[in-house]
């Protein structure tokens, strides 16, 4: 060091002086720009996120309204079934009465034609015995 002097020591410590100054500067104008992009990055994070829930939310409204209707045509179905159960046992009961009118009226029959041919015999017999 005592080769140098003094003047050409503090010139050198003025140059790397200024040096460090220099990338002080660059330093501190990346660090300005990174956080720039860092804010800018966070600013379309937040309004994507927004943007996100919002769809989320419209879709939940949509499945919500769908499975709402889904559930009241459950119920509308339901309802049809319950009223073709109804109809289909009423006619079953209609048809069931017919058969026992039907079977009581023919039994009914054969019986009165069983007395008359019963009848009719009985007078017939006598009236054949006479002639014997």
């Amino acid at each position: 060091m005592s080769d140098l002097s003094r003047e050409e020591l503090k010139a050198h410590l003025s140059a790397v002086e200024a040096q460090v100054r220099a990338a002080l500067r660059i330093v501190a104008a990346e660090s300005k720009s990174v956080q720039q992009a860092h804010s800018t990055l966070r600013a379309d994070l937040s309004s994507a996120l927004i943007r996100l829930q919002s769809d989320v939310g419209s879709k939940t409204d949509d499945v919500d309204a769908k499975v709402t209707e889904l559930l009241a045509e459950v119920r509308n179905l339901q309802q049809q079934k319950k009223s073709m159960s109804n109809i289909m046992t009423m006619l079953l009961l209609i048809f069931g009465i017919f058969v026992g009118i039907m079977a009581g009226g023919s039994w009914a029959f054969l019986n009165i034609l069983e007395d008359k041919t019963h009848y009719v015999e009985e007078v017939e017999a006598p009236s054949s015995m006479s002639m014997n």
